[in-house]
């Protein structure tokens, strides 16, 4: 959806595209899942009360509409953050091309930000793989420099094969500086 509107110029072509490792996707969501059960654990606890406190506590004919309000209120949020979580992950990409990588960063529902780096300007490219998860499960962080004259830097968490990442970027830097230096060269004579 999001890549079928990223222009390419002529003659580009499209090396990888990656999204963020399926891990912190189950992660956030299993957490969701959680926080939405939590309620029913709650009236659960209340329902093990002994006869004698129950009375006190609540009568269920009048707090029925309020518990059943607050149990659809409770589900709609967390179904929101599942939707949420599940946006970010899913719109979270990296388009590395033979010219160039578009980094795109969902922050919220209407919140994005697109990042284009020429590969002829990067200069390091840095993985990061730090635990026992990160490198058992193969991901990291990726950052790189680009030379230009605001020195930009950028980085991704959550990368799946970050050191297969780097090699391919680095691969298509190399290529990309063969062909920038023959037509210098070539405009030359």
């Amino acid at each position: 959806m999001l890549f079928e509107k990223t222009h390419l110029e002529p003659d580009e072509k499209v090396l990888k595209i990656v999204r963020p490792h399926w891990f912190v996707i189950t992660i956030e969501l299993f957490i969701v899942f959680v926080v939405a059960i939590l309620p029913l654990f709650a009236l659960f606890a209340v329902a093990l009360l002994p006869d004698s406190v129950m009375p006190t506590l609540f009568e269920p004919g009048k707090q029925l509409p309020a518990i059943t309000f607050g149990l659809a209120t409770w589900l709609l949020l967390t179904l929101m953050g599942g939707f949420l979580a599940w946006t970010d992950y899913y719109l979270d990409l990296w388009i590395i091309t033979d010219r160039r990588i578009m980094v795109i960063d969902q922050i919220s529902f209407f919140n994005r930000n697109i990042s284009i780096f020429r590969l002829e300007r990067m200069q390091d490219i840095e993985v990061t793989v730090k635990g026992f998860l990160q490198t058992f499960l193969n991901f990291g962080t990726i950052s790189a420099q680009t030379a230009s004259h605001t020195m930009q830097n950028f980085s991704s968490t959550n990368m799946p094969d970050p050191r297969g990442l780097q090699t391919l970027i680095q691969r298509a830097m190399d290529a990309r500086m063969q062909i920038v230096t023959l037509k210098a060269h070539e405009s030359d004579h």
